[in-house]
């Protein structure tokens, strides 16, 4: 296509455009077959309905031009995956396999959201029996959507309630965490002035229930 400033003067031309470009050259913004939902008017783009949509996996939105931390390293400014769905929590013990030893369940729900590196996940877990399971090992959460990152920083499980167990003492709380380069979570129980120890399966009871939430990175 070639487009004509006036007879007099010198011709502007634009070649091989497709239906739907927008060609900005300069200050100057030029339509051409234009999509009314989409808008460009000079500071932000603007899309009407629908979505934005990523075409190749590993692109997403660069914020490097943002000014960075001052204090912390900044190691990507790249947010390139979001992603939520559900999972299925299970419980095992040292053998880490939520099924062959006869565990049978009452309840198992889990949520979870991705949004770069970072996972948010939450779950309810009731147990209805520990099957053969070996009652004096740690007791473990398995099926986290992703693997955790393999490096040295565990992420923290917050426990919003429990029932059934089986603890020493009323004052003993339960907490866990998410191992690097595994995607299970380890219980385990605030039970010492010194600090904690492993929940074990028989401290998690056949009839153990667990609402929990925490986020750890991939």
């Amino acid at each position: 296509a070639v487009a004509w400033e006036d007879a007099s003067a010198a011709v502007t031309q634009i070649n091989n455009f497709t239906a739907n470009e927008l060609v900005t050259v300069g200050a100057t913004t030029t339509q051409l077959c234009g999509e009314a939902n989409l808008t460009f008017d000079g500071t932000n783009l603007t899309v009407g309905t629908g979505n934005v949509i990523i075409g190749t996996a590993g692109k997403g939105i660069d914020f490097s031009a943002q000014t960075a931390t001052s204090t912390g390293t900044t190691t990507a400014e790249l947010l390139n995956h979001y992603e939520e769905g559900t999972w299925t929590p299970q419980i095992a013990d040292d053998t880490l396999n939520g099924t062959s030893e006869s565990q049978t369940y009452n309840t198992q729900l889990g949520k979870y959201v991705k949004i770069g590196r970072a996972v948010l996940y939450s779950g309810f877990l009731h147990v209805n029996s520990v099957g053969s399971m070996t009652v004096g090992n740690q007791a473990r959460i398995l099926g986290l959507p992703f693997t955790a990152a393999d490096d040295l920083i565990h992420a923290s499980l917050a426990v919003g309630n429990g029932s059934s167990f089986v603890l020493s003492t009323a004052a003993d709380s339960t907490a866990g965490l998410v191992i690097a380069n595994t995607s299970y979570i380890a219980l385990t129980l605030w039970d010492a002035t010194t600090g904690s120890s492993a929940m074990t399966i028989t401290e998690f009871s056949g009839d153990g229930a667990i609402y929990f939430s925490g986020t750890y990175y991939v």
